[in-house]
Formats: structure tokens, C-alpha cells, sequence
């Protein structure tokens, strides 16, 4: 007789819950399975707990921070006495991190709390009798399945952040590392052996074999860095299906922002393969919020939270306004001006219409009068540099508002910004709390336009430059109106299309959706020079286990750091 431990005995069918933020969360209640399981509510309670711990893992903290933070397009900018925390995010930004860094440790307890999870359920399940739970063989293969196919999703952070790690299947167990080969082939088989058993297109944040397949896509397409053996056809193949069909219908939003606005007053976006749902006191997209937002942004966009106003995109400009001319990094510039995603972020109307990804310049008060937009004539004010003084978001990092000198003295760094420092990424919108839409929106976990560019990427390493154009332009016309298009067409235009310009696209179409790292390393970029960051001096494409790992597991190995 064996126990199992449900945090959240209440959870709802979906994905109710309060959000998994803590790492040593306390049970309500110690129940033995055989007493647990009783019907089959009881059952999917159980399999769908680890769902909310993967939004925790991919979308709360640690994960996104390591993914982001460390690549060319995000910044924690330290606001005179605010943000420097440690030098956290001074040392992720320069990749000077070590295997002491509390966030480098959230890299790997993340992961594996989650298969922890994964297991215990599995173990239970398997051992159920699933007709005398009213409930068909066929249910037990379907949850067996896509809990295999979650517990592969985690091992995929773990793989990415640090390649040798522990292969767990049993809860407790304590192991040595595998190599990363025999990590890849673990997650290979585990997702092959499951999609079968998977249905097709079923309900929003849940796996089935779209999923599935997407996971393989990710995992061949970065296969050369993670094992040293390119696996290009392999993912090639398999996102080829995932467009024509074989495994759910898909089709790429007309909306580019569909797939943001997905769950908000019952829209699912056709693009999105697999996405967290969200919902206002239940289970909440909070993080991103307030890792993100002012203090005084609740004003300009209606609703009642603080925010903690740290994360921003890297400047693309330097002191005197002039644009970066590094190869990476300068984000919100290296959008065209004709891209509709550029636009500053509003509300167009109610109901949930809005348009444009970021908040820049001016901010101005909600105009509740309407329920929708801003009051040109109300101005938010700051509270900390800028206090009672118009709050500017601006796409630099300085402290201008030292006077005589004082931006010059100090320069741009990560440790010089202000309360205003930086513009801020409203691509997961956060819509009106007076019109009951805040928090609604869904985390998009993989998208079919990451499919489309997987294969693009197959194409252009295999020197088929104009299959790739087609197929990114099948993705990015949406972000044009039709008489910009043709100038910003690779297909009209290919000698756009470079290595360089690859990347680039990659950071606009996934900015801020965890991809900016994993792409870097596979295009070796990673270690490259972007703003206040010099050339690596080492290798830094894996992070180091973590020290408080290696102390609680003696078969545990250090893994090349010093």
C-alpha cells in the first residue's frame, strides 16, 4: 500500500488550482492510493496535477529567467536601488553565472520535481483497475501516454540546460548521470512509444499526438548540439506531418495575435498546439506580469496589481539615441516599422480587442470612460527617479535623470537603469480587470509557427533557401498590412535571407516564449557579443549541476565546470 500526496485535493477537472510557486509546498493530506483513487474524478485529479506544476516550470521563474535572462533580448536592469538582487542578473547576462546560482538550482529542482510527480502518478495508475472505476482500458493507455509525454517534456529542460543528468522512471530513486546520448534516446522513445496512444486535438492543455510530434520536432531539431549527431531529416519528417495533418488539424492564426489572446472570452487559437490555460483567481499567468510591469502600469491598463518592475527588452539604443550596431541583441529594433507588432500596446474597443506587442514611451491612464485605450490628457506618473514626473518608457539604459553628467559617468550597463529603463513586452496581453479579461490568456506552449520554422530551418541548412522563404512567409505575412508586404517578403526578397537574418527572425516570431537561448546555442551564437556582454571567455552553452545537487546526490558528477 503506497502514498500518495495531492496538493490540491479540490483541483478541477482542467487546470484549476492555486499556481505551483512554491518549491516546498506541504501536502493538505497524506492518502494511500487504494484509498485516493475511488472514481474517475479522483483519477483525473491525479493526472492532471502535473499539468500545473509544468505551467509553473515553464512560465513562473527559474526556467524562463535561465532561457531568457541569459540570452540577447531580455535584461533584469538593476533601478537605482532597486533590482540588483545579489548580482543575479548581472551575472546571468554576462554568463558569468556558477554552480552556486539559486536560479542555475530552479534549472534543475523545476524539472524534476514535475517527473517526480509524473512518476508517483504513473505508478499508481498503472496499478489501477480502470473498469471498476467506471472507465475503459482505453482512458488508462490515453493518461499513461501523455504522462509519459509530460515527463519527456521536463527531461527537455533538463537535456538543453545541462545534458548529463539522471534518467528517473521510480519514485525515490537516487541515480548517477547518463550521457546526453542516452538522455536524448531516453526522451526519443518515451514520446514515440506514447503518441500512438494519444487521441488527436484534445482539449487544451493537455497532450495528444500534435504534441507529441511537436516535442520530437524540438528535440531532432537540436539534436547536432545536445548529442553531436544532427538529426535535421528526422525533424524534418515529422514536422511535415504535423502540417499536413497526420497527427490534428492546425492551421496558423490570421491573427498575429491569436495565439496570445488565446482562451480570453472562449477564442482557442488554431495555432496553438499545446497552451496552459488561464483564469482570473484560479490559475493565474502572474509571473510574467509582475516580473515585467511598473508599479504604475495598473494604471494605464486597468487592473489592481503592483508589479515588481523588473524584466525589460536589452536597449537597442545607446546614451545618445543611436542604435547598436552588434549583430544581436537591439530587439524592438529589429522589427520593420511597418510590422504591425511593433505597435505600442492598446486596447482598441471592448470586449478584448487590442493591438501591438509593447509598452514604450508616454504612459497614460486607462480611459475608464470608454473601457477601453488610454486618456491622452491624464499622464502616469513615476515613483522612484521620476516621482510625480511623467513615466517614459524609453529603449535605452542610463541614468538620465542624474544631472549634470550623470549617464555618461556611469554608462550603460546593467547595473545603470531607472524606473523608466527599458521597453516592456505585452505579447501575452493583459486586457482590462474592469471588463473581466485579466489573467485569461493562455501560455502558449508550442505553436505551429514554431513547426513551420522548424522546417524552414531544416530546409535552409540543406541549402534549400527559397523552400525556407516560403515557409516563413507563410508565418509572417500576418504581421503586415498587404502594401508593405512584398518589401519585407524573403520570398520577394531573398537575398534578406542569411544566417544572420535567421536568427534574427527567430528572436522576433518567439520573443519572450523561452526559445532565445536554445536558439542561440544552435546557431553558436551563444557565446557572441551583444550589449554589455563581451565575447564569452569559455564555453557556457551548458550550465553546471548545480552545487546543492551534487551535495544532496554523492553519484552526481560535476559536469566540466571548475
Amino acid at each position: 500500500m503506497k502514498k500518495i500526496k495531492l496538493i490540491h485535493l479540490g483541483l478541477a477537472l482542467l487546470l484549476a488550482g492555486s499556481s505551483c510557486t512554491k518549491l516546498d509546498e506541504e501536502p493538505f493530506s497524506d492518502l494511500t492510493s487504494d484509498s485516493y483513487y475511488q472514481d474517475r474524478n479522483s483519477v483525473m485529479a491525479a493526472v492532471v496535477r502535473p499539468y500545473e506544476h509544468g505551467h509553473w516550470c515553464g512560465w513562473d521563474g527559474d526556467r524562463w529567467l535561465l532561457s531568457e535572462l541569459s540570452g540577447d533580448h531580455f535584461i533584469w536592469a538593476q533601478k537605482g536601488k532597486h533590482g540588483y538582487d545579489g548580482g543575479n542578473w548581472v551575472r546571468l547576462h554576462g554568463h558569468s553565472w556558477t554552480a552556486e546560482e539559486g536560479t542555475v538550482n530552479g534549472g534543475w529542482v523545476g524539472p524534476y520535481q514535475g517527473i517526480s510527480q509524473c512518476n508517483i502518478i504513473l505508478r499508481d495508475i498503472a496499478a489501477l483497475d480502470f473498469p471498476s472505476l467506471d472507465m475503459t482500458e482505453e482512458d488508462k493507455t490515453n493518461y499513461i501516454a501523455e504522462l509519459r509525454v509530460l515527463r519527456a517534456w521536463f527531461y527537455l529542460f533538463l537535456i538543453d540546460y545541462f545534458r548529463e543528468v539522471p534518467i528517473i522512471e521510480q519514485p525515490q530513486e537516487l541515480k548517477a548521470q547518463s550521457t546526453p546520448q542516452e538522455v536524448f534516446a531516453y526522451i526519443e522513445k518515451e514520446l514515440t512509444e506514447a503518441l500512438p496512444g494519444l487521441p488527436k486535438n484534445t482539449r487544451a492543455g493537455r497532450w495528444d499526438q500534435g504534441g507529441a510530434a511537436a516535442l520530437l520536432v524540438r528535440l531532432y531539431l537540436n539534436a547536432e548540439k545536445w548529442i553531436g549527431t544532427p538529426k535535421f531529416t528526422e525533424c524534418a519528417t515529422y514536422a511535415q506531418a504535423i502540417i499536413d495533418g497526420t497527427y490534428g488539424t492546425y492551421s496558423i492564426d490570421t491573427d498575429y495575435k491569436g495565439p496570445f489572446r488565446s482562451g480570453v472570452n472562449g477564442y482557442r487559437s488554431p495555432e496553438n498546439i499545446f497552451e496552459f490555460p488561464h483564469a482570473k483567481n484560479i490559475y493565474e499567468f502572474g509571473w510574467m506580469y509582475n516580473s515585467m510591469m511598473h508599479y504604475q502600469e495598473r494604471y494605464s491598463i486597468d487592473n489592481d496589481w503592483g508589479g515588481w518592475n523588473g524584466i525589460s527588452l536589452s536597449p537597442s539604443r545607446d546614451l545618445d539615441g543611436n542604435v547598436y550596431p552588434y549583430q544581436l541583441g537591439n530587439p524592438y529594433e529589429s522589427f520593420s516599422a511597418a510590422d504591425k507588432r511593433k505597435q505600442p500596446f492598446r486596447t482598441t474597443g471592448k470586449g478584448g480587442q487590442y493591438e501591438g506587442f509593447f509598452l514604450i514611451g508616454q504612459q497614460y491612464a486607462f480611459n475608464a470612460a470608454q473601457g477601453f485605450g488610454f486618456d491622452s490628457t491624464v499622464k502616469v506618473n513615476g515613483t522612484e527617479e521620476y516621482n510625480a514626473k511623467p513615466l517614459v518608457f524609453v529603449d535605452q539604459v542610463g541614468r538620465f535623470s542624474e544631472k549634470p553628467g550623470g549617464r555618461w559617468l556611469e554608462g550603460s550597463h546593467v547595473t545603470t537603469g531607472e524606473e523608466n529603463t527599458g521597453v516592456r513586452l505585452l505579447k501575452f496581453p493583459w486586457l482590462p480587470m474592469s471588463e473581466n479579461l485579466f489573467q485569461f490568456n493562455s501560455a502558449p506552449e508550442i505553436r505551429l509557427a514554431e513547426i513551420y520554422y522548424a522546417l524552414a530551418e531544416c530546409k535552409y541548412r540543406g541549402g534549400d533557401v527559397a523552400g525556407a522563404a516560403t515557409l516563413l512567409d507563410a508565418v509572417r505575412a500576418r504581421n503586415f498590412a498587404s502594401d508593405a508586404w512584398t518589401a519585407n517578403s524573403y520570398v520577394s526578397n531573398p537575398a534578406l535571407l542569411n544566417d544572420d537574418e535567421f536568427v534574427r527572425e527567430l528572436g522576433r516570431e518567439f520573443l519572450g516564449e523561452r526559445h532565445r537561448r536554445t536558439d542561440l546555442v544552435r546557431w553558436d551564437r551563444f557565446g557572441a557579443e551583444w550589449w554589455d556582454k563581451p565575447v564569452d571567455g569559455k564555453d557556457r552553452t551548458v550550465f553546471p549541476i548545480p552545487a546543492r545537487a551534487l551535495n544532496a546526490n554523492p553519484l552526481l558528477k560535476p559536469n566540466g565546470y571548475e
